[in-house]
């Protein structure tokens, strides 16, 4: 884990879905910490792929992790499409949003990603605000 380098006038981005028990400990952390973000509701509305590319690669997590692979749709897919290649990952989850394992935590700024972080523990998220 990188050590924190948040500053105020990053921009924050949470990949969020509120179905999700984790996504919502992560966005009341948060919420608790007057900490202003932009919510990406991936599941309805796709980011850019370019972005997405910016979020994963600087993915501070084993990327390996990002793939749901316990998900009914990814089970179903064949060997070649279970190929774990950033390219791969990209493609699968453009296609399948449903496959981004969550929540996701980025922070931008200059208008770069500088970090990324799958907040699994939830516990993680303190790691780059505390």
């Amino acid at each position: 884990m990188k050590e924190n380098n948040f500053i105020n006038s990053d921009k924050i981005y949470l990949f969020h879905n509120n179905r999700c028990s984790k996504s919502r400990e992560v966005k009341k952390y948060l919420d608790d910490n007057n900490i202003i973000y932009e919510v990406i509701d991936y599941l309805n509305i796709s980011p850019e792929e370019s972005f997405l590319q910016s979020v994963l690669s600087k993915l501070e997590n084993n990327f390996q992790e990002i793939i749901r692979v316990n998900e009914k749709i990814y089970k179903n897919l064949n060997d070649n499409e279970k190929t774990h290649t950033f390219e791969n990952i990209i493609n699968l989850v453009m296609k399948y949003p449903i496959l981004l394992q969550r929540p996701i935590v980025s922070i931008e700024r200059n208008k770069k990603i500088i970090q990324s972080i799958i907040c699994r523990p939830t516990e993680l998220i303190k790691s780059v605000f505390s």
